[in-house]
């Protein structure tokens, strides 16, 4: 009998400690709340490291009007350049390699939250081409609710305790960045020639260009999540905008023999989105002064933040956008310009085609 009570002590007292330090680290993360869940981060200096946890924080906290959402190409934009272009209040939400269903899933949920009037959205070709099935499947999901039974997943999570653990340290050695730079990446790295020429893998020529429905099936999928938010928002705005690719992806695309399957995907696309009253397009991809110059950028799609500010101060002009009536024109002029370009002259003599 003894030995059987002591057993049960023994097991009362692991229960309480384990409960203790289960509480412990709950604290602690509600204290510091890395991913903004119970709190407004900090405009002055906070300390960024995850865009889908964090995210969520910011669709829970901030006011706004516009959303700013994209891929790695959208993480240089700030977004009170859209505040005074636009005259409206704008979060923004990037996704590294987003998926359309991630996406999907952040606005909606941030229609539980605000009343979104406008969303602006870089339209990749590189995520547009992606099969879905290769999709990443990342985001939270429990951070993006208001289902407080959720919220144990937030308070008991290993991860969101180290996450806590490096807020603390960082903010201690003053290393944030404030609301408006979170998650920027254009000071880190250098915008040049030889930078762009060295991030880039040239492949192998291939023989044979892939036929032009390629991408099809994949990109009609992608359109299919895409429209679908235009027609469950028809009150709402989609401005889709595609970045300006520098013409080392089109010498990528020349040389896997793809040209023709990025044009029949950019044709077919943007004819089906603008048959849509809500949408309007930007189209970057033509602007040859900017797509040449090696300088603008640190690989052969990543543009820095000097031209994505001229893009964002651009986009209530006008002067970018595609329609109906310019949408061929744009489309045939630019597959002129890179079917035709010199390619080989691009590099030091000995490493062209």
């Amino acid at each position: 009998m003894a030995l059987k009570d002591a057993k049960q002590r023994w097991a009362a007292v692991l229960l309480a400690v384990t409960a203790g330090i289960l509480i412990l680290c709950a604290a602690a993360v509600r204290l510091v709340d890395p991913f903004f869940h119970y709190r407004a981060p900090d405009p002055a200096g906070e300390v960024w490291f995850d865009q889908r946890a964090q995210g969520a924080g910011l669709l829970r906290s901030q006011e706004y009007e516009t959303i700013l959402m994209g891929s790695s190409l959208a993480a240089n934009y700030r977004p009170f350049w859209f505040d005074v272009f636009y005259e409206t209040s704008t979060v923004k939400v990037t996704f590294p390699n987003g998926g359309f269903r991630e996406f999907g899933q952040a606005l909606a949920y941030a229609n539980t939250r605000q009343d979104v009037k406008r969303v602006i959205f870089g339209l990749d070709p590189n995520l547009l081409s992606r099969s879905p099935a290769e999709e990443p499947d990342q985001l939270p999901l429990y951070l993006y609710d208001d289902d407080p039974w959720n919220d144990g997943q937030y308070l008991l999570n290993k991860d969101a305790l180290l996450r806590s653990a490096y807020t603390v340290l960082k903010k201690a050695q003053g290393e944030t960045q404030t609301l408006q730079d979170a998650f920027v990446w254009d000071g880190n790295v250098s915008f040049n020639r030889e930078e762009a020429l060295g991030g880039y893998e040239r492949p192998e020529h291939r023989e044979e260009a892939k036929p032009a429905y390629s991408f099809r099936e994949n990109y009609l999928a992608n359109l299919k999540e895409v429209t679908g938010w235009l027609q469950r928002y028809p009150d709402t705005e989609f401005i889709f905008y595609f970045s300006p690719y520098s013409i080392l992806f089109w010498d990528k695309m020349d040389r896997l023999g793809e040209t023709e399957a990025v044009f029949a995907m950019l044709d077919e696309v943007t004819e089906v989105l603008l048959e849509y009253g809500n949408v309007e397009l930007q189209f970057f991809m033509d602007d040859k002064p900017v797509i040449t110059d090696l300088d603008n950028y640190a690989d052969h799609i990543h543009v820095a933040g000097r031209v994505t500010y001229q893009m964002s101060r651009s986009m209530p002009t006008g002067e970018y956008r595609l329609t109906a009536e310019n949408r061929r024109e744009r489309l045939s002029a630019l597959r002129e310009f890179v079917i035709n370009y010199d390619y080989a002259g691009i590099f030091a003599p000995g490493e062209g085609a």
